[in-house]
Formats: C-alpha cells, structure tokens, sequence
C-alpha cells in the first residue's frame, strides 16, 4: 500500500506530461467550404514574430500548406478564396500532484490556433486550436507538428 502511495503520483505526473494536446474547432455552418478552391496565408502577429524563431514559424506555415493541400485547396498568394491566419500562443502552467506530499510540476503550454476567412468578405468562417504542453526539444516539436495539424484539420467541413 505504501508503494501505491508513492507510485500513483508518479503516474499522474507521466500521463499529464508529454505529447497530449486537446483540439478544438468551430466553424460558421453558412459558409461554402465546398466552393472554396485556393488559400492565402495571413502575416504573422508581431507578437509571434517577436517571440517564435523564423525557422519554427516556417515549420509550422509548412504543415498547415501540407494539410490545405490535402483537402483540395491550392496556393494562390494574391486571389485566394480563403485567408488562413496562424497565430501561436504560449502560457506557463502549474499542475499539482501527490496525495500526502504534494508536488508542483511547471510547465509551458502552447496554443496553435488557425482561423480562416472568406477571401473577399473578410468573414470569419473556420477555427481551430490544439493546446497542450510545448516539447522543449525543436526536433521533438518538429515530429510532433504534422500530426497535430492533421487533427485541428481533421474536421474541416471539405476536401
């Protein structure tokens, strides 16, 4: 029993860490998504530019590209039927653990989120977020991005 006591928090900590991210969408039902046939992408909040490296906002602009793609829409940069915004949000956060010996675990947590518009309306049509703890190592990020695109993508309406 007294092993239980010491192990339980453990695995508490191991499943709250790690690569989870939860997912969430919203999306304007009277939008044509199956009409819209190319995709722009909206500059980066100065914000972001300021505190994410050039190389990681490309990796990220790279995956959603991937994942537009994928669901029919091309690229055009300068007649696009749909305006993709990428904005990238981080906070620390603080989880408590154990039962008779409480413990905190800090940590930073990450919020990509994508938001798309109508081309010509400027109407706000699709959002999406992911939000979970951020991989400290940029390879480890790096793996991790393609799949976290797909799930916010998962759930658009075409392609």
């Amino acid at each position: 029993m007294k092993k239980l006591i010491y192990i339980l928090p453990m695995l508490m900590l191991l499943t709250s860490c790690g690569n989870s991210f939860r997912v969430y969408h919203d999306l304007d039902p009277t939008a044509g998504f199956d009409q819209y046939e190319t995709y722009a992408f909206l500059d980066w909040t100065d914000g972001n530019k300021k505190t994410i490296t050039g190389m990681e906002l490309e990796r990220i602009r790279k995956a959603f590209a991937r994942e537009l793609e994928k669901k029919g829409l091309a690229y055009d940069p300068e007649n696009a039927d749909v305006q993709v915004q990428i904005t990238v949000y981080f906070r620390e956060k603080k989880e408590i653990y154990g039962f008779y010996y409480p413990q905190a675990y800090n940590y930073l947590e990450r919020a990509l989120a994508v938001d798309f518009f109508e081309g010509t309306s400027k109407k706000h049509i699709w959002h999406s977020a992911a939000v979970g703890q951020v991989e400290s190592s940029p390879k480890e990020r790096a793996e991790a991005l393609p799949g976290q695109v797909a799930k916010m993508l998962a759930k658009y309406p075409a392609g």
